[in-house]
């Protein structure tokens, strides 16, 4: 992968990272960065997805799904997630 392309998808996970940020999530916070640092971009996208949906601590707002179907969308990944978030953000 490119540095640019590395670097694009790393500025567009970045705002995914203060879901993360509960007093629970403090250890994914930290892997998520991990994930980040190491160029597994797909985990850090999967990681913040189990999060929301096992936490059901709060709703999230639809630019959040739609950022987060974008990301999907961009790494090809082709799974249920987007669809249960926007059923928990309705």
């Amino acid at each position: 992968m490119k540095e640019a392309v590395r670097e694009e998808m790393r500025v567009q996970l970045r705002p995914l990272r203060p879901l993360l940020l509960t007093e629970r999530g403090h250890s994914f916070v930290d892997l998520f960065d991990e994930f980040l640092e190491q160029h597994e971009f797909e985990l850090a996208l999967h990681l913040v997805c189990e999060f929301i949906l096992d936490s059901h601590a709060s709703k999230v707002d639809k630019s959040t799904v739609d950022q987060i179907e974008r990301l999907h969308t961009a790494m090809k990944i082709d799974d249920r997630c987007v669809e249960e978030l926007r059923r928990l953000s309705s």
